[in-house]
């Protein structure tokens, strides 16, 4: 029989778990050629919770389960619908990746005493035959490849419509191999091995990327419909981009997946890397390209605290002034301290174990505050508020600064404005072991004390940022003017002063991006030989 008339209907799972001996069925599709693909969530076993990490991947919730069907229900859809495909007896079933399905669905027939009735073709392990120098043939990456704007690919109905098409463009592929039959497909997997990859090829002409400048500027990377991908900033476009290309070993997958499905670039030369790094975060936020992570607007939203930092708002206000923090984790510690030390601590209570993050012995966070304290000459009354806190964190952190040559200086100043906050206590959060001490937490309460000063003091240049008029030049090269009114940077001069005001009231995560870039980038200016000087507008 023909591959191209054969009756086969493409189906795609998604379960709890990696094996059907302790997860089980979530959501299931199929469809064929002629006939629109289904969908439906399976039951879940009573009192049993979805994990959450299968609720991220699959964007499958608890509340949706109201609309789930019983599993025997479900088995009889796919059962009803197989019978109205063909009388024949040797129906396939296409499926990408099946090596995962496989178990779970042996396991499903078994639970209804039935044998399986089709033959499973996995176009995965086709591609791996016939593109084994693909970087990746997943499913995003390889639809992709072949021209389908496959999108975010969560659930298993958007599955199943990816691997029509996969199946569909490999025939192609076969036929010109003079494999037409299901027979001579048989044959061809057993004369056939596995190729193993010699060299990535990718579908972006080699000549597109090695004809780019080397000059500072922008990158767009595109798909096949000219959507696109991810965005980037680059010092030297050539040198850059080509740098996705180089080596096989190690590679991030996430970047294989993108690169199979670029076919495309598009680059705008800028003067300099920091005009670049301005106009990425901008083109990022306007596109939204899905393979960008960071400088995303998505559902972030800016945290603003209240002059004792007891209270926080996701927007500015009368009470709310002080801002804007990219979220309010950074303070989230020493807020519970504050909460802690005016309420609980005088009676000798204990401090909840996860002040910083992680489960810690209260007595011994007790003790190795205490000793902070000594330390310093301070009662732990001293840092009742927050406020206090940061005082004397901005007091000890230039102390710090003040020991450190002119060019440890930068480089440091350059690390603390390319984190945003919660980056930064990621790097704080340690797997602390048994022999903990109270000096050690002694240490950590300083640490903290002093990198919310830096959030507050990085916060105000920020916001001093939002008028004000740069100058700077790189290396030897010739100086840069720049005019930044209401949180837009102007590369020519304007004049804005009259109503030029540092306030937050109409601003969002895309000013706050871009004063952070802009920070970011004149400090490694600094660090690299170069200058600036910066006139504030009050």
């Amino acid at each position: 029989m023909k591959l191209k008339s054969m009756p086969v209907f493409f189906l795609d799972l998604q379960t709890t778990g990696a094996k059907p001996d302790n997860s089980y069925i979530l959501e299931m599709a199929y469809g064929s050629k002629h006939a629109e693909t289904q969908s439906f969530l399976v039951e879940q076993p009573p009192e049993y919770e979805i994990p959450r990490r299968i609720q991220i991947i699959t964007g499958v919730k608890t509340s949706d389960m109201k609309d789930a069907v019983p599993f025997p229900e479900a088995m009889k859809r796919l059962l009803n619908f197989i019978k109205t495909m063909s009388k024949l007896d040797n129906i396939v079933c296409v499926i990408h990746f099946a090596q995962f399905e496989k178990p779970f669905l042996a396991a499903a027939f078994e639970s209804i005493h039935a044998d399986m009735p089709f033959t499973i073709l996995c176009t995965h392990d086709i591609a791996k035959r016939l593109l084994p120098n693909l970087p990746t043939r997943g499913i995003k990456g390889l639809s992709g490849y072949f021209g389908y704007d496959a999108g975010e690919l969560k659930r298993s109905a958007s599955h199943v419509d990816a691997t029509k098409v996969i199946w569909s463009k490999l025939l192609e592929t076969l036929e010109e191999k003079e494999v037409t039959t299901y027979e001579e497909l048989q044959n061809w997997f057993i004369e056939t091995p596995k190729a193993k990859k010699t060299k990535y090829e990718y579908p972006l002409p080699k000549e597109k990327r090695l004809d780019l400048p080397k000059v500072p500027g922008i990158y767009r990377m595109l798909n096949f419909q000219g959507e696109v991908l991810y965005v980037g900033k680059a010092t030297s476009l050539r040198d850059r981009v080509n740098s996705y290309f180089r080596g096989q070993k190690n590679r991030d997958p996430k970047k294989l997946e993108m690169l199979t499905q670029v076919y495309d670039l598009r680059v705008t030369p800028c003067a300099t890397p920091l005009e670049a790094a301005l106009m990425e975060t901008d083109e990022i936020k306007r596109l939204n390209p899905r393979y960008n992570i960071s400088l995303k607007a998505a559902r972030r939203s800016l945290a603003f605290f209240d002059k004792e930092f007891t209270s926080v708002s996701s927007t500015p206000d009368e009470f709310h002034m002080i801002g804007p923090f990219s979220n309010a984790m950074v303070f989230e510690s020493m807020m519970k301290l504050s909460l802690y030390l005016n309420t609980i601590y005088k009676d000798g209570a204990l401090p909840d174990g996860d002040l910083f993050f992680e489960e810690l012995d209260p007595q011994l966070l007790k003790d190795g505050f205490e000793v902070f304290c000594l330390r310093h000459n301070f009662t732990p009354e001293t840092f009742a508020s927050v406020r206090s806190m940061i005082a004397m964190g901005i007091i000890w952190q230039r102390r710090y600064d003040k020991e450190l040559s002119e060019s440890e200086e930068a480089e440091l100043e350059l690390q603390e404005v390319e984190l945003d906050d919660s980056a930064e206590i990621e790097e704080e959060i340690e797997e602390f072991n048994d022999l903990i001490t109270v000096d050690d937490l002694a240490d950590k309460f300083e640490r903290h004390f002093m990198r919310i000063a830096r959030a507050y003091m990085r916060v105000r240049k920020i916001n001093r940022m939002l008028n004000a008029d740069i100058e700077f030049s790189i290396a030897n090269k010739a100086k840069r003017i720049l005019q930044v009114r209401n949180g837009i940077v102007y590369y020519a001069p304007v004049d804005h002063s009259e109503d030029s005001e540092n306030s937050w009231k109409d601003h969002s995560v895309e000013t706050y991006d871009r004063m952070t870039v802009l920070l970011t980038e004149l400090e490694r200016i600094r660090s690299q030989n170069g200058n600036y000087h910066i006139s504030f507008i009050d």
